[in-house]
């Protein structure tokens, strides 16, 4: 190590798993606290122990011979420092146990480093501090904002990202206005001023914060989330008329549990019509034939993909399949396409934005989530969210 020397081990023996090594400082000086003169003069030594990092599977434990001067100019006592200690742990394994809480459970890591617990944390959130504080300082120009749970469907988290470089800039508390709102300003107003595209699914809280604190920013609305919705609306008709299917069938027969022919196109009727194939295209004219709801949604999903490609006209003719009545499970979905047409509409303005790295980062921190089979503190949560992603 750097500005040590010495390196004789102390305690050690063929079949021990404990390693000891004496070491002392090289430099032969130390410059008083009190009043900054250059001490030469030794006055005593203390030992002090500070782990290191193993040695052939062995745990090493430092035996610092620290030094403590005494100061000819204004006949202070002091102990020597040295950068490579912090609290008697050396550097190089206070970052090897940050590296290690990327991919492990704090308490696996504890276990291998032989360190407690608290201890590992509490780098792993000083880690945390500095990484977040070098992503907010940075220009943002495109926001990504989403949510994700701490636990499956209750208590959620707001997760903030740049999609510049595709960092994590904060986690928040929480999935309200307030939530958002309290990172704009603590952002300040320079900060936001420099945001020039918003990406975010359909919350309306966060619609709301948006609007108040990055008025002049241009609002998109993810088309993932759009897609999803509307597929969700297609796979309620598929799965309608399965069930008018099983009714229709003789009732002296054990009917299966779905209607085959339609349970195996689930993925197919997802597709966009120019990405089937011929045999695909082929199975849905069979089931459209039979099926003539099914053609009338498939039509619709289709539509909705045509809003990015012909964005006024294709919302032209949403309005119109609303009006027709014909699909009652589309209708909540078509209100949200029309409440949130402006923000749709944004998507070729706003440089064709994405939420899809966000949403790469929430698989990320929904796997580390199970590392530890869950969480239940927010800021060890955001600290371990804030090195993982």
């Amino acid at each position: 190590m750097p500005g040590l020397a010495g390196g004789r081990p102390e305690q050690s023996s063929l079949f021990s798993t404990l390693l000891e090594v004496g070491v002392e400082s090289a430099r032969e000086w130390s410059r008083c606290p009190q009043c900054g003169f250059k001490c030469r003069k030794v006055w005593d030594r203390r030992s002090k122990r500070v782990r290191d990092l193993a040695v052939s599977g062995r745990r090493t434990t430092l035996v610092w011979r620290r030094r403590r001067f005494w100061c000819g100019n204004c006949d202070e006592r002091h102990l020597e420092g040295h950068a490579q200690f912090e609290g008697g742990l050396t550097r190089r394994l206070s970052r090897r146990m940050v590296a290690d809480a990327r991919v492990m459970s704090i308490r696996a890591v504890a276990r291998h480093h032989g360190v407690g617990w608290h201890r590992i944390m509490a780098l792993v959130r000083a880690e945390a501090a500095r990484v977040e504080k070098r992503r907010r300082a940075r220009r943002c120009r495109v926001l990504l904002v989403d949510e994700t749970s701490i636990r499956r469907r209750h208590r959620y988290v707001t997760v903030v990202a740049s999609g510049d470089t595709g960092e994590v800039l904060a986690m928040i508390p929480g999935r309200g206005k307030g939530s958002l709102s309290g990172f704009f300003r603590d952002q300040g107003p320079d900060w936001c001023r420099q945001v020039e595209i918003v990406m975010s699914d359909g919350s309306r809280p966060y619609r709301a914060a948006i609007n108040q604190c990055l008025p002049h920013a241009r609002h998109v609305l993810d088309r993932f989330h759009v897609v999803r919705w509307f597929t969700e609306g297609l796979t309620l008709v598929r799965r309608e008329l399965q069930r008018r299917e099983l009714q229709r069938r003789d009732p002296d027969q054990t009917p299966p549990a779905y209607e085959p022919d339609l349970f195996r196109a689930r993925f197919t009727i997802l597709r966009r019509a120019d990405h089937l194939s011929d045999a695909h295209q082929a199975h849905l004219d069979r089931l459209f034939s039979a099926h003539p709801r099914l053609k009338v949604a498939w039509d619709a999903l289709q539509e909705l993909y045509g809003i990015y490609e012909a964005a006024n006209q294709a919302l032209e003719r949403f309005a119109d399949l609303y009006d027709s009545g014909q699909i009652p499970e589309y209708h909540d979905v078509v209100d949200k396409i029309i409440a949130w047409g402006q923000e749709i509409l944004a998507f070729h303005p706003g440089r064709r934005a994405s939420n899809g790295p966000l949403e790469g980062i929430n698989n990320l921190l929904q796997v580390l989530r199970r590392v530890p089979h869950g969480f239940t503190n927010y800021d060890n949560y955001a600290a371990r969210g804030l090195l993982v992603a």
